[in-house]
């Protein structure tokens, strides 16, 4: 079977450019099949492990090539710049689709209505929805009035849906809503997968912490605190950051490290000096996925809360808990599989700043319990989220929904 996959690689700075590396990679060891890739024309990737194992080409060379194909993957997400060039395709050339987000309504604006062309969305939000104020709710949505759940409530898959062969998410959550808008539509729940970049030899946790540990220079008894990825409003960094602060008088060798980088109307850096914590907070700026990966197992406790979310599953608490570390996140819909006792779960309620000063407070003071928590979180990991078990299980829906 020859595979076409459209996706997003390295260097867009992206947790799914991270994920579809790794499970072309994993995909590709099966030697029945082969996987080419098909991305936009705006970069050029960076991964040496992807240049050697891939052919890759850009969209615009795939309508030539697409008779080779007996199978084709959509990898979707909710950004038009990286995600935009696939829609159309999805419609011309029907395969399996992987909506690792839930809603597509701002990719689909940014391709349309943010490119001067209304009659498009217009059209997208008419074959989806009917007779609605399309332009007041695109308005909202892009003003952020009530936007991650407008977006959810009128989410723009339903064409692209109903164009696809088969379907695949990363949780029930995420499997329930399509089937209950599209009950006809074969759709598969399969996790994501934990991987290290550029790690080909089975992880040492004890080693990697060291090793992630001594390039931040941290004495072996300094308390670390940690949080991951692009940082914007919504992951809460404030109520993080306040219950870090609630910590200190008590544990006064702590650290708190902000690994990756804020959106540029987040001021994050303001945020810190503010609150008197600038010698206790270390932000360290985007790093490429493996430096990236690596830093989180610095980390005693991580936390990643989100809330509003727009349904997909986020990738960092599946790699800290992988990595062993006591994970802390936003009991949300998309990460229900995830069990309590595995991570710790906190409601995205008016008490959550209270909750997360308590559970913060607590797992600093008790290292047997959280070591714990992170011992059953790489346990779930490791049992739920196997690269090897994913990998075939894609390379099987797209077998049965083939062209």
């Amino acid at each position: 079977m020859r595979i076409a996959f459209f996706t997003v690689l390295s260097p867009i700075r992206s947790a799914l450019a991270d994920c579809a590396e790794g499970l072309a990679l994993a995909m590709s060891r099966n030697q029945d099949i082969t996987i080419d890739l098909f991305i936009n024309d705006d970069y050029k990737p960076d991964n040496p492990q992807i240049l050697e194992r891939f052919k890759i080409y850009t969209y615009h060379e795939f309508t030539a090539l697409a008779d080779r194909y007996q199978s084709i993957m959509y990898w979707l997400g909710d950004h038009g710049r990286y995600h935009g060039f696939m829609l159309d395709f999805v419609h011309r050339y029907p395969g399996v689709v992987v909506l690792n987000d839930l809603t597509l309504h701002r990719c689909v604006m940014d391709i349309t209505l943010n490119r001067g062309n209304t009659e498009s969305y217009l059209a997208e939000m008419r074959y989806a929805y009917g007779d609605v104020n399309a332009l007041e709710i695109a308005w909202r949505i892009k003003t952020g009035q009530e936007g991650d759940q407008l977006a959810l409530d009128y989410p723009l898959i339903e064409r692209i849906v109903d164009s696809s062969l088969g379907v695949i998410v990363h949780s029930e959550y995420g499997r329930r809503k399509i089937l209950n808008r599209h009950p006809e539509v074969p759709v598969q729940r399969i996790p994501y997968p934990f991987f290290m970049p550029g790690q080909s030899a089975p992880i040492e946790p004890e080693k990697m912490r060291a090793e992630a540990r001594a390039s931040f220079n941290l004495p072996e008894d300094t308390f670390v605190v940690g949080s991951s990825g692009i940082f914007v409003p919504n992951k809460h960094l404030g109520d993080s950051l306040s219950a870090f602060a609630h910590l200190l008088p008590r544990h006064p060798n702590s650290k708190y490290i902000l690994s990756g980088f804020a959106v540029p109307e987040y001021n994050l850096n303001a945020h810190i000096e503010q609150m008197g914590l600038s010698d206790y907070v270390t932000i360290t700026g985007w790093q490429p996925p493996d430096a990236f990966s690596r830093q989180m197992a610095a980390f005693d406790v991580g936390i990643h809360l989100r809330y509003p979310h727009i349904g997909g599953v986020p990738y960092t608490p599946i790699r800290l808990m992988g990595l062993g570390v006591c994970t802390i996140v936003s009991d949300i819909e998309p990460l229900a599989e995830l069990p309590q006792g595995a991570c710790i779960k906190i409601p995205p309620d008016v008490y959550q700043r209270d909750s997360l000063r308590a559970i913060l407070e607590h797992l600093a003071d008790n290292p047997d319990f959280r070591k714990e928590i992170a011992h059953n979180g790489q346990q779930y990991i490791s049992q739920n989220h196997n690269i090897v078990k994913i990998a075939e299980r894609y390379i099987q829906t797209l077998s049965i929904y083939g062209r």
